[in-house]
């Protein structure tokens, strides 16, 4: 069995970080250091943003978004019902409800429409919003930023499957008030566990590291340490960066290279009712993604007798039980019934797809 096409998904590391590994524990200093450091400035040129802070995963990254743009116990906050359930998590452990948004089909991101919809049924208007750029694609940001400054709804990104994609020439992971990444296994690029937050905003930016650091923005360097809010741990070790650094120059190869094995799949997979989604210009998609319009358990048994690794799209996290919530959105349902994720790891190439399916 051929372990790059059955295989879903798995990581690329470039073992040359063993030598920056060998260099961090010869100084005796596997915190948070200089690593970490080098590894937010270059993803906040990556993003094309002002400050970055690295955190302990995607959740708590989104968690310290959330906390430092003001989401309080009871506060509502617009979400789409199509993502992993980390975003709603996120929210809900706050004490905050989510305000479910249904999506658009064609690019499984938040529909501007049912937004607009979802304002205007509402006497008191939820002040805070999260955007979630599925699989690289994005969200109409020109109407989402005009709704946003119309009723003064503060934004921001989910963007921990999108780094590197863009959208109208700019980079997804720079929209918004704050954006959150992930550096988990099935990312982009990954540090074991990882996250980071990002934003313009000088104030935002303090908040942050007040959050991720205890209380305070300041690091303590073993003297009497303050605290002016409430903050937890969330900061990630040189080790998890040096991790990170070895593979951030590999993101437009890999998203490039994904992008042609995508088109490999669609010429050579000649299976009916499947079609493959188009992402808009300047889109890079993280996994290569498919719809089927029906027989879906047909096709996951083809997918298993040709070992062809899948994942299947994520149930609605407003159906979820954790989530306790009734509501219906059209959009979510059709798209979470019909879509699958082949296999997407960085080692696969078009002519072992080309081979599987003895096509030249």
């Amino acid at each position: 069995m051929n372990k790059i096409l059955s295989k879903w998904f798995y990581p690329k590391i470039n073992y040359k970080f063993l030598n920056d590994i060998k260099k961090i524990v010869d100084s005796n200093f596997v915190n948070e250091g200089p690593f970490s450091k080098k590894f937010e400035k270059k993803l906040a040129l990556k993003c094309k943003r002002k400050y970055c802070a690295v955190t302990s995963s995607g959740s708590t990254a989104l968690l310290t978004a959330l906390l430092a743009i003001g989401v309080k116990k009871n506060d509502e906050v617009f979400i789409p019902g199509f993502s992993f359930i980390a975003t709603a998590n996120a929210i809900k452990i706050i004490g905050a409800k989510p305000v479910w948004v249904d999506i658009d089909a064609s690019t499984m991101c938040i529909s501007h429409d049912d937004l607009s919809k979802k304002i205007n049924k509402r006497k008191k208007i939820p002040k805070y919003l999260v955007t979630v750029e599925v699989n690289g694609y994005a969200p109409d940001y020109k109407k989402i930023i005009s709704i946003c400054n119309k009723f003064k709804i503060k934004f921001i990104t989910d963007s921990a499957e999108s780094l590197g994609s863009r959208y109208n020439k700019k980079p997804l992971g720079s929209y918004g008030a704050i954006s959150t990444l992930s550096f988990s296994p099935n990312k982009i690029i990954t540090t074991g566990q990882g996250g980071a937050v990002l934003t313009d905003d000088k104030k935002l930016y303090k908040d942050i590291l007040a959050i991720k650091y205890q209380g305070n923005h300041i690091r303590g360097d073993g003297g009497a340490d303050t605290f002016y809010r409430m903050g937890l741990n969330f900061k990630l070790s040189d080790i998890n960066c040096a991790l990170g650094l070895s593979q951030i120059n590999s993101i437009d190869k890999r998203l490039n290279n994904t992008e042609k094995n995508s088109k490999a799949f669609e010429k050579t997979l000649k299976y009916k009712d499947v079609f493959f989604p188009k992402i808009h210009q300047g889109g890079k998609k993280l996994w290569i993604d498919c719809l089927i319009n029906k027989n879906r358990f047909k096709f996951i048994n083809f997918l298993k007798k040709n070992n062809i690794g899948f994942r299947e799209f994520w149930l609605p996290m407003n159906k979820q039980k954790s989530m306790f919530s009734t509501i219906n959105l059209k959009n979510v349902e059709l798209v979470s019934k019909k879509g699958f994720w082949l296999v997407s790891n960085f080692d696969l190439s078009k002519e072992m797809i080309f081979k599987k399916f003895k096509i030249k």
